[in-house]
């Protein structure tokens, strides 16, 4: 498989991951770490969406550590970029959070920068 579909799968999983962070800590509620960080931290990892989450990032890693052996580090790794895209645009569309317009812009430049290094 060529790096950049190795690349593109690597985004989406960890973009995955993070929708399923969000929902998870959703459901939870708030973490407090005020008293037992051990079991706030089995709270989190038993729900089946911070799991989840978990086991996109660790599929994430091993497909981007698969793309990195393929291809030299500066190429991969502006791609971190499209996760900051992806997650913010997801955030929008699935939770309907709120983005400000200075944001948008943000994003266009990350886009530009991505397409700009993407084609050097």
């Amino acid at each position: 498989m060529k790096p950049v579909w190795l690349l593109l799968i690597s985004v989406f999983s960890a973009t995955l991951g993070q929708i399923f962070f969000k929902k998870g800590v959703f459901m939870t509620g708030e973490i407090n770490l005020k008293g037992s960080v051990i079991g706030e931290l089995f709270k989190l990892v038993l729900n089946p969406f911070v799991f989840s989450g978990l086991v996109l990032y660790i599929i994430s890693t091993i497909v981007w550590l698969i793309a990195l052996s393929k291809t030299t580090l500066s190429f991969v790794f502006p791609f971190t970029a499209l996760i900051f895209v992806l997650v913010m645009l997801s955030a929008r569309v699935i939770f309907l959070e709120p983005i400000p317009a200075l944001r948008y812009f943000g994003i266009l430049l990350i886009c530009l920068g991505f397409l700009l290094s993407s084609l050097a």
